[in-house]
């Protein structure tokens, strides 16, 4: 009796050993990216980061600048006569203004800080996601268990795909949509805090030189166009949000969602 073959055999071991050999370069980029973090996609990713914490961070030196001139002075003294002799504080109607600008630093300062964190995290985030999906080709490959491999695979490749990914489209995109408004707004501080930027807080002798008709001289400017200053910075403020978070996020959900419909939806 003769058997007839039909190839079965060897489709099979061909079938089982593509998804091993997926998970051995799996396993070697996730190495790559965690050693030198230098794939382009990563790389891409983290400039973008960089970029805007570069920007964000000269931007919170601005606004320290600004806060230390309006805090110093406040403690400027004066005497006054009227009624009994005393010290009085004229500027310290600064105060508001000045607390407002302290806090919207404080805010700046943490986008220089977040966007510092995930410019370093991006490479090693990669490389979990892509070990993770090395073992799901790897449960793929040597059992049985198709529905948690494809799990696996899907939130694998969302976190070593998706967040470089998310970062890397959010480049161009918010370049477009909000550079015009940053360069606006960034043009507008540095018109009114022109004042404050001449004066050279690095050196003490200066500022003790300094009286009240000089501090109104540099904070008038200021004071008349608080309002227009407050709104530029919140305004930027929003921009850098944008540019590391909301965008970036928008991006990011929408791929997860892809990806978990998509092992949800994998057969039994």
């Amino acid at each position: 009796m003769i058997r007839k073959t039909n190839g079965s055999a060897p489709t099979a071991n061909l079938m089982r050993a593509v998804p091993l050999i997926g998970a051995a370069l799996c396993i070697l980029l996730a190495l790559w990216v965690a050693r030198a973090a230098d794939d382009p996609l990563t790389r891409a990713a983290q400039t973008y980061s960089a970029d805007i914490a570069t920007k964000a961070a000269g931007t919170y030196v601005v606004l320290r600048t600004l806060n230390a001139v309006l805090s110093t002075a406040q403690e400027v003294e004066v005497g006054v006569s009227f009624i009994a002799s005393g010290n009085a504080q004229p500027l310290k109607v600064l105060e508001p203004l000045d607390d407002t600008i302290e806090r919207i630093a404080a805010l700046v300062f943490g986008v220089t800080v977040a966007t510092g964190v995930l410019a370093v995290a991006l490479g090693p985030v990669s490389a979990v996601g892509l070990t993770l999906l090395a073992i799901a080709l790897l449960i793929a490959g040597l059992s049985r268990r198709r529905v948690m491999a494809r799990r696996l695979g899907w939130y694998g490749a969302f976190l070593g795909l998706a967040l470089p990914i998310g970062l890397t489209l959010a480049a161009p995109l918010a370049e477009v949509l909000t550079a015009a408004t940053l360069a606006r707004n960034q043009a507008l501080v540095a018109e009114i805090t022109q004042s404050v930027g001449e004066t050279d807080l690095q050196a003490p002798e200066e500022i003790a030189d300094l009286g009240l008709n000089d501090y109104r001289k540099i904070t008038a400017n200021v004071w008349q166009r608080a309002d227009e200053l407050i709104g530029a910075l919140v305004a930027i403020f929003g921009v850098y949000l944008f540019r590391i978070l909301i965008l970036p996020v928008m991006l990011i959900l929408g791929m997860f969602f892809a990806a978990r419909s998509l092992a949800r939806g994998a057969p039994g």
